[in-house]
């Protein structure tokens, strides 16, 4: 069995072709990537500050329960002075003396 050692011009050709379509894509794969990585950043960024806005809307949401309980409070509060009930009396003839009993 015998090998061919000579070399042509085509073989030539063939390996800097090779070798060119391999830095071809070496660069491309590269650019590829820092894109992809300058979009992961970008997406970091408005995840964060997703993760801003859902905190205030629980702090929202927790001032809004605490006006809800004071607002049920104050309108009990209504009911029972519609009532009659939850004046406050003073020592001798109401408040201040205003208000006979």
């Amino acid at each position: 069995m015998m090998v061919e050692q000579t070399i042509t011009i085509g073989n030539i050709i063939e390996i800097v072709s090779i070798i060119v379509g391999g830095i071809t894509v070496f660069v491309t794969l590269r650019n590829t990537v820092a894109n992809i990585k300058t979009q992961v950043d970008g997406m970091q960024i408005e995840i964060r500050k997703l993760g801003e806005i859902l905190i205030a809307q629980a702090d929202i949401r927790a001032e809004l329960r605490a006006v809800d309980k004071r607002v049920s409070a104050i309108e009990q509060d209504i009911r029972d002075l519609r009532k009659g009930r939850g004046f406050i009396q003073g020592d001798r003839n109401g408040v201040d003396g205003e208000y006979p009993r």
